[in-house]
């Protein structure tokens, strides 16, 4: 079954949960679909599709499929941008039933930011989504890498960069940390100044701290670590 409508078509199964709440459902994402464009200054070609599945192992399956390999390990939710889709349209892959419900900004955010380039590093690109959705398991992005900060947790920013030493941390850790991140970069230098700089680092990796920002990447570790210590930071749009 599908609906939709101005800026997705939602596929679900008959009879399941997302069914049942699907107009709140739908409500939702184009509610998240206006303020990503909005902060961004940017939208997507044609429709995102989203495709609701009742279990992890599902959407794990689902993973394995569209990217012609075997791994198929359970997971909540990925997007296919349309450069990388088999059909050339944008897709979202996401697990909805009774006590999951793998909804909000997240997949959402990936996909519409990638209308301005898709950045190389995982932090980057997960700390835009995380700006976005803010929290993580109830926390928001920048009491969570307080705490992490207190406990000397936090690997080196170099790290966090560089995509083979991101995979080795559990992401409970990385994705916070490259929220706040991303929130701090937003606080300091400005929605727009960011977006160049997303756009930038696309195509110039790294060397887009500096040319964009005109700080090198041990500067702005420094002083990510003092905004951490000072608790800074403000909370942008509404909680979905």
């Amino acid at each position: 079954m599908e609906l939709t409508t101005a800026h997705y078509v939602f596929h679900y199964l008959k009879n399941s949960a997302a069914e049942k709440e699907i107009n709140e459902t739908a409500a939702l994402q184009e509610g998240c679909y206006r303020f990503i464009t909005s902060v961004l200054h940017t939208s997507v070609s044609g429709k995102i599709h989203y495709h609701f599945f009742e279990s992890r192992e599902e959407v794990g399956r689902q993973y394995a499929i569209t990217h012609n390999n075997d791994d198929d390990e359970p997971c909540s939710g990925f997007a296919i941008p349309e450069a990388k889709s088999a059909d050339g349209a944008n897709h979202i892959y996401a697990v909805y039933n009774d006590s999951v419900k793998c909804v909000g900004f997240h997949e959402d955010a990936h996909i519409i930011s990638y209308s301005l380039g898709r950045p190389a590093s995982q932090f980057i690109r997960e700390g835009l989504a995380m700006f976005f959705d803010r929290y993580w398991w109830g926390i928001d992005n920048l009491s969570r890498t307080r705490w992490y900060a207190e406990q000397g947790i936090i690997p080196p920013l170099s790290e966090l960069l560089d995509n083979s030493k991101f995979n080795e941390y559990s992401d409970v850790l990385t994705y916070p940390v490259a929220g706040a991140f991303t929130g701090y970069l937003i606080e300091r230098f400005g929605t727009e100044k960011y977006v160049e700089f997303y756009r930038c680092i696309a195509l110039k990796g790294n060397q887009a701290f500096q040319d964009i920002f005109g700080v090198p990447v041990r500067i702005l570790e420094k002083d990510f670590s003092s905004y951490i210590k000072r608790g800074r930071g403000r909370i942008l749009g509404p909680k979905y």
